[in-house]
């Protein structure tokens, strides 16, 4: 699978990794675009185991404002908790967390609910500096998305853009405390459960959403019990922790003698994900390990990663000390724990946020959900 940043116009192909389209977006490598029609393919045999560009920026007026300036990207943070409390975080509870053990960053947002073609989604305020080393790589690195939230345009994700028909440019209602018209400016992929939406924090207090009454944590390497009850103790017990962290997944002994053995144990990286979902990437991608690549794009294996991507989502699924791109054991549990961080798990836009985060196109968000719906 490949994965770039980029802008959101039409859609692309791309591969395996976290991604953003947009009047400015970032999008994840994709497997090569198929040249068959969705409804003509049908489930392959699962046989025995052998031993990305965006949609361009919306035209914008001449005579518009410049652009604020965003801060470029530096280092990437993994989000372990998103914190949101009843009231607004004082400076002195900020400064406390950040001193909390091995915690290396914290970003405050504020975070409340919206309504948007009469349906609630939940949105982040954010300071787009800060913010975007929060996200997936390829979303962090797309400068054209974080300027476009920095202007107070709204990036809702792929899933919320799809389900409430929001095209890129337009400007559209916001039902909240106070009522808005604002600018459809990005569609993005943050790797972030729940959030359907981003924008600039002067845009958010706007909308009538509670400053600073929410916080992403990054400490990688405490535990996270511990981390999040050293977190309590700052904000307070009645706050609402939710765990960002991938869950740690128990090696089985013993290795699957089949694909389709293979996907059914690989989805216990994704509580919630259906094993299907694996079965119809490994074929459009490889036809479940025929075509391991390169690409055209220089992804490979059986679920097709670019080498870039694997970098930051490969795992050892088999226990033999490293991940191995090429090697199915590894690849399909790495292709299960992507698309967990975009969401899958979550419902029918968690789903489809995270398969189109895998190969930026609406027709392979289709073409999977078409094979998965016929395995059995």
């Amino acid at each position: 699978m490949r994965l770039k940043p980029a802008l959101v116009g039409s859609a692309l192909a791309a591969n395996l990794l976290a991604a953003v389209v947009a009047i400015s977006v970032v999008a994840p490598p994709a497997p090569e675009q198929l040249a068959v029609a969705e409804d003509a393919v049908a489930p392959a045999p699962l046989d025995a185991l052998p031993t990305e560009p965006l949609r361009q920026p919306a035209a914008r007026s001449r005579a518009a404002a410049p652009d604020p300036v965003v801060a470029p990207l530096r280092d990437l943070r993994a989000p372990d908790l998103l914190v949101t409390v009843k009231q607004p975080l004082t400076p002195a509870q900020v400064a406390a967390l950040r001193t909390v053990r091995k915690v290396e960053a914290v970003t405050v947002v504020d975070a409340g609910t919206v309504r948007i073609g009469g349906r609630s989604a939940r949105v982040l305020g954010v300071d787009a500096s800060q913010f975007r080393a929060f996200t997936p790589p390829e979303t962090a690195s797309s400068d054209a998305l974080w300027t476009a939230v920095a202007r107070g345009e709204l990036a809702p994700s792929y899933g919320l853009a799809r389900s409430r028909d929001l095209p890129l440019g337009a400007t559209i209602t916001v039902d909240a405390t106070r009522d808005a018209q604002l600018r459809v400016g990005a569609v993005a992929a943050y790797g972030l459960p729940g959030v359907d939406l981003v924008t600039g924090r002067e845009v958010a207090q706007g909308l009538g959403v509670v400053a600073s009454s929410a916080v992403i944590v990054s400490a990688p390497d405490r535990g996270i019990g511990a981390l999040r009850r050293a977190v309590r103790e700052v904000v307070g017990a009645d706050a609402v922790v939710e765990v960002l962290r991938p869950e740690a997944v128990a090696r089985k002994s013993g290795r699957p003698s089949s694909y389709r053995e293979l996907y059914v144990d690989s989805a216990r990286y994704c509580p919630g994900l259906s094993w299907t979902v694996l079965a119809a990437i490994g074929q459009v991608e490889s036809g479940h390990g025929k075509h391991l690549g390169p690409s055209s794009a220089g992804a490979l294996g059986p679920m097709q990663f670019l080498p870039s991507t694997w970098a930051a989502y490969g795992v050892d699924g088999d226990g033999d000390g490293k991940a191995d791109i090429m090697s199915p054991y590894d690849a399909v549990p790495s292709a299960a724990g992507y698309l967990c961080r975009f969401g899958a798990n979550r419902g029918p836009d968690g789903l489809y946020d995270a398969i189109f985060a895998y190969n930026h196109a609406d027709w392979y968000v289709r073409k999977v959900l078409g094979i998965a719906a016929q395995y059995r």
